[in-house]
């Protein structure tokens, strides 16, 4: 089945032959310059070519972090029309087949239905993220931590979440979870290091354990950040 096109190819291939005869001239007299330091340009362009980039799904809209969000006329919804901007991005770049979804504001009602949304578009998922670095309706703060809270009743949630990421990321075709770790102290002296390492270490061997045996587990740790 082919794909559904967000953009008319014909609207792109009659753009792009105006700029063909220049990106030619281009092509070539680089061609020629790298040739003289006896690289291959043609090699590099299969190189080139053969790259393939995951688009975080956070990327198509203004923003979904904890910090303030000024929407913008256009910007998706929700997980559905995010992932037509994806698949819009990627049919002009041909780059970037993957749509790496953030949990819980990608959550979708209904999986199969994103799923076959995907399909429609040519597009697939790459690895899922969990959010526990903000706190959502209803549940503990992790304002003094998450996976290294003192509260285990916290770590407790923070781990549940990963692992639901984990089922989602599953039904979607992932192969991948990253865990944001924004965890920390801001001043000297409010946190014990130690401890909150063993603690984190402790949160993480319950997520890594329940990963499927073709999964593999990133982490993501912001070591600093002046916005704070």
């Amino acid at each position: 089945m082919q794909p559904r096109h967000p953009i008319d190819p014909s609207l792109i291939e009659e753009k792009n032959q105006t700029l063909l005869p220049d990106l030619e001239r281009d092509y070539a007299s680089l061609g020629e310059r790298l040739g003289r330091r006896a690289v291959d340009i043609e090699t590099i362009t299969a190189r080139v070519q053969a790259l393939r980039v995951a688009i975080p799904s956070w990327g198509v809209g203004t923003g979904g972090t904890r910090f303030a969000r000024f929407p913008s006329p256009g910007e998706p919804r929700n997980v559905l029309e995010k992932l037509d901007d994806c698949a819009a991005i990627h049919q002009l770049g041909r780059a970037t087949p993957s749509v790496s979804l953030h949990f819980p504001w990608d959550k979708p009602r209904d999986v199969a239905e994103l799923l076959q949304r995907a399909h429609a578009l040519g597009m697939v998922f790459d690895a899922v993220n969990s959010n526990t670095f903000q706190d959502q309706p209803g549940q503990r703060s992790y304002k003094f931590g998450s996976l290294t809270h003192t509260d285990s009743a916290v770590r407790r949630q923070a781990v549940e979440h990963n692992l639901e990421c984990i089922e989602i990321g599953q039904k979607l075709g992932s192969k991948a979870l990253t865990v944001w770790i924004g965890d920390g102290g801001n001043f000297p002296g409010q946190q014990h290091f130690a401890r909150a390492l063993d603690r984190y270490l402790e949160s993480a061997r319950q997520i890594y354990a329940a990963l499927p045996g073709d999964f593999k587990m990133f982490l993501e740790h912001k070591l600093y950040e002046p916005a704070l």
